[in-house]
């Protein structure tokens, strides 16, 4: 089995006061093999926030990867948005924009779907699916996830622009290999098949720690896999900000 947390939306710079100990505590108990953030690890991509991300996220145990969101390029700098967009998250976090992760049964690809071009919208291009497709090709029978940002289809009642390229990833990603994608951006939780794709499997994460919150409290996501199967489970913050309230554990076949 390879268990993994799907952690998003950090947003260190608008951060509920007191969630980071009980979130990393619950964390480490979990003992996970891998842990996976979809972006906006930063509410301003500074170096401070940045900074303090990182020590939050090397101080959980386990091996951690990242893909920029939308906060983590500048907003107000705009010649650094034009030209260094990922400056302070290379220095900040990692210089590796698009991480790959591979375990005994498992493999886990980053995309970067941040666009320093439009503040809100994301996009995924050819050439990142051409990645992906070489990426997947030597996964075997292993368990084939993607990580990003922006989500490629919303939930009903979204009213944010879908991101650029997203019709056609999900009629390209089926075809790669592609089994499970990760999201996060809009601070909802979510774990169901797509609608466009429906043998692919939708998996979306609230926010972890900030107080920039939605329809529901603070909350990641616990992702169990076994030989053709995901098992989803998403777990929240209660009033007293511990992250003890567990979700419905759902059970997928995948594809």
């Amino acid at each position: 089995m390879t268990r993994i947390v799907h952690l998003s939306d950090l947003h260190f710079g608008a951060l509920s006061p007191g969630l980071e100990p009980p979130l990393r505590a619950r964390i480490r108990a979990l003992a996970p093999d891998l842990v996976i953030v979809s972006g906006d690890l930063t509410q301003r991509a500074r170096a401070g926030q940045f900074a303090a991300a990182r020590a939050f996220l090397h101080g959980l145990g386990p091996p951690v990867v990242a893909v920029p969101g939308n906060h983590d390029i500048p907003l107000y700098n705009l010649l650094a948005r034009v030209f260094w967009p990922f400056r302070a998250y290379r220095h900040g976090w990692s210089p590796d924009l698009e991480p790959v992760w591979q375990g005994d049964h498992a493999v886990v690809a980053g995309i970067n779907s941040a666009n320093p071009l439009a503040w809100k919208q994301g996009r995924i291009t050819d050439r990142q699916l051409d990645h992906l497709g070489r990426v997947f090709a030597g996964a075997g029978d292993r368990a084939r996830v993607v990580f990003l940002h922006h989500p490629l289809e919303h939930l009903p009642g979204e009213r944010q622009w879908l991101m650029q390229g997203a019709a056609r990833a999900l009629r390209v990603l089926p075809q790669i290999g592609a089994q499970i994608v990760l999201s996060g951006h809009v601070h909802v939780s979510h774990a169901g098949p797509f609608t466009a794709a429906p043998g692919l499997l939708f998996v979306q994460a609230g926010t972890g720690l900030s107080h920039r919150r939605r329809a529901e409290a603070n909350a990641f996501n616990l992702i169990d896999l076994t030989p053709g199967r995901a098992r989803v489970q998403t777990i929240l913050a209660d009033a007293e900000g511990d992250f003890d309230v567990m979700g419905a554990a759902r059970d997928f076949a995948l594809g």
